[in-house]
């Protein structure tokens, strides 16, 4: 089982008073391959990271994060699942993880399109999205071993 991270980062700009282009984030994803009989198994999770809620002085950060399988299409969200333990970063905020099977004849160019962002939430005036509200990046995976 191969393990790989990456990380990706996005400027961004949150017209709340205090923020302003201290709303720009991370994401650090980990996308984990093996090989089984059914085919490749891949597991992704995620953890995101920005200084807004910081620099508005309260509120919370929703991350979210989408994960497109290029072979058929299928878009998984990240989600927490009840039970599931993370261990994080001090300043990291837990967005999810999923995990779905791409067949051997399929897997020789499989890439994922991650798109990730969040939503500032005050808690009382609601939620609002940074600029720009999310990004988009591809990753390839490796063939397999066939």
């Amino acid at each position: 089982m191969a393990i790989k991270s990456f990380y990706f980062s996005q400027v961004a700009d949150l017209r709340i008073e205090g923020v302003g282009l201290h709303a720009s984030y991370s994401v650090n994803v980990n996308v984990s391959d093996e090989n089984t009989s059914d085919g490749k198994k891949i597991s992704v999770s995620a953890t995101g990271k920005s200084n807004a809620a910081k620099a508005a002085g309260s509120g919370n950060l929703l991350f979210w994060c989408k994960v497109k399988n290029n072979i058929d299409g299928k878009v998984y969200l990240l989600e927490r699942k009840k039970g599931e333990h993370w261990a994080v970063g001090i300043d990291d905020i837990v967005i999810g993880n999923t995990s779905f099977i791409i067949a051997h004849a399929a897997s020789r160019n499989a890439a994922l399109e991650i798109e990730a962002g969040y939503f500032y939430d005050s808690g009382y005036t609601g939620t609002v999205p940074p600029i720009p509200a999310s990004f988009k990046r591809v990753i390839n995976l490796t063939p397999f071993q066939g």
